[in-house]
């Protein structure tokens, strides 16, 4: 779970760089009259990201740690991870340009994290 979280945050981190670097690439071209605002979501995201991320590793670290209430704290985030990922799965599914190996990382985050929620999410004995 903790690679997952590191996984997350080091796509965040190149998520908003590209959002902070979409106006160059239209260099001396015609760029959109809006130029200054496309790159807003992107940056938004990453920083949603960032936070998801971070706190799956801190999540991780606390179950380690063996800390009170960590496993329900990490059980939750694993959900909120593969929801996301669920969700990402289905617009890039129904996208006109189909992204093979994207749709393969998103499957893979929404077993993963959903496996973590659902172990993480059961009683001990």
């Amino acid at each position: 779970m903790a690679i997952g979280g590191l996984a997350v945050f080091i796509g965040a981190i190149g998520m908003m760089i590209g959002g902070l670097a979409l106006p160059g690439r239209y260099g001396e071209g015609t760029a959109p009259p809006n130029i200054g605002s496309l790159g807003t979501a992107m940056i938004v995201g990453g920083i949603a990201l960032l936070v998801l991320g971070g706190l799956i590793v801190a999540s991780a670290v606390a179950l380690l740690a063996n800390l009170p209430r960590s496993r329900a704290l990490a059980g939750g985030l694993s959900a909120v991870a593969s929801l996301l990922a669920a969700a990402a799965l289905v617009v890039l599914v129904g996208a006109t340009r189909k992204d093979p190996e994207l749709i393969a990382a998103m499957l893979v985050s929404l077993v993963a994290f959903g496996g973590a929620a659902i172990v993480l999410g059961r009683l001990r004995r």
